[in-house]
């Protein structure tokens, strides 16, 4: 199976930490569903012969296009592509830009899963992540969602905040918990260089929290959503009642998957393929029918791609899996690599399967490179 990505850019604020490509501006909405249309004509071969169970919106805030143009993008999809009819489709939707009313049309256009920024439920971490929606907004939105008929609904959060105390990320997990959502996204804050928090940091007036407030709020993540029925399927991904997203899995486990919209990636097994980051080349391109720059994955690069991807997942690497990609000696080669982060109880190896203790999950980026084959 394969997915389709969307990149909606367009936001009317930008958030502190962000450093997706996004353009804080209205003017070119309206036709912007016109130019994915293009698109789609244009690269309508590249999943030739390839089922779609899964359309994800995102951005960029895809809920500033009106629901009708977005129904437009998701019917086009359906004429050019073989999707399924019980296939995914997600929105990713703010709080503050959704309604009864909205969101019912959004159901009606074909969306059946929405995945809410939430980020907290607490006023003043909105406010320093310069989020447009405050906590009851969140709270609503979410409560708005299952009543319109949403039964896929996601949230977001993220800890590692500044200023946040143990007891207010507790509060934010215990209110995500207690919410009609089946699936939970939480991220550590990440201070990227291009961000407003990036140049904050640079001058000095921003910084990381401390790693053992970090691992605290991790441990306390796993704690009460374990508790409340939600299973970890990936680092930062939780479900209730195996409600996994099923296209953001493709990634981690190298399905094939169209990325339409400025900055979007695509993937067809073999070669990658990416949009500019600007909404004026990704226009010039479309109108002169040029299709994105690419290249081949070599094998090293796969295979330190399948390492990375799969270990993120709690299913791991399975011998026989690894072995049909790459052969025995590089299987033997991963064993031996992983040897002393077995030893140090931050890998498991058993039953012919590689992954990660739940605990060390947190620390893995430097576990993770020192699984890579250079070449």
């Amino acid at each position: 199976m394969s997915g389709i990505y969307i990149h909606i850019p367009f936001c009317k604020s930008k958030c502190f930490y962000c450093d997706f490509f996004s353009v804080i501006k209205s003017e070119g909405r309206e036709g912007f569903a016109g130019l994915l249309m293009e698109e789609i004509k244009l690269r309508s071969n590249y999943l030739v012969n390839k089922q779609i169970d899964t359309i994800y919106f995102g951005g960029g805030t895809p809920t500033l296009l009106h629901p009708a143009l977005l129904g437009s993008i998701i019917t086009r999809l359906k004429e050019i592509f073989d999707v399924n009819s019980d296939a995914e489709i997600t929105l990713e939707a703010n709080p503050d830009d959704l309604s009864p009313e909205v969101l019912s049309n959004y159901l009606k256009t074909g969306f059946n899963r929405i995945s809410i920024g939430t980020q907290s439920f607490f006023d003043e971490h909105l406010k320093l992540m310069n989020r447009r929606h405050d906590a009851d907004r969140a709270i609503e939105s979410v409560r708005m969602a299952w009543e319109a008929g949403f039964r896929n609904i996601s949230l977001d959060l993220i800890y590692g905040i500044p200023g946040m105390t143990a007891e207010e990320w507790e509060q934010n997990l215990k209110v995500a918990a207690g919410l009609p959502a089946c699936h939970i996204s939480a991220y550590h804050l990440t201070i990227e260089p291009g961000t407003r928090f990036g140049r904050l940091k640079k001058a000095g007036l921003f910084s990381e929290i401390p790693d053992d407030e970090s691992v605290g709020q991790y441990q306390k993540l796993l704690e009460i959503l374990s508790d409340n029925g939600f299973e970890q399927y990936e680092i930062s991904n939780f479900a209730r009642n195996q409600q996994y997203s099923r296209h953001n899995t493709k990634y981690w486990t190298g399905e094939p998957y169209l990325g339409l919209g400025p900055s979007a990636h695509s993937f067809d097994g073999t070669d990658r393929h990416w949009n500019p980051a600007s909404l004026s080349k990704y226009t010039a391109d479309i109108r002169e029918n040029k299709l994105p720059k690419g290249e081949l994955i070599n094998q090293n690069m796969h295979r330190n791609e399948y390492v990375m991807t799969r270990l993120r997942t709690a299913a791991g690497i399975r011998k026989d899996g690894f072995q049909s990609a790459f052969g025995e000696a590089a299987w033997l080669n991963l064993l031996d690599m992983a040897g002393e982060p077995i030893r140090k109880g931050y890998l498991v190896y058993e039953n012919e399967r590689l992954s990660f203790d739940t605990a060390a999950w947190f620390r893995s980026d430097g576990i993770l490179s020192d699984l890579f084959e250079i070449g």
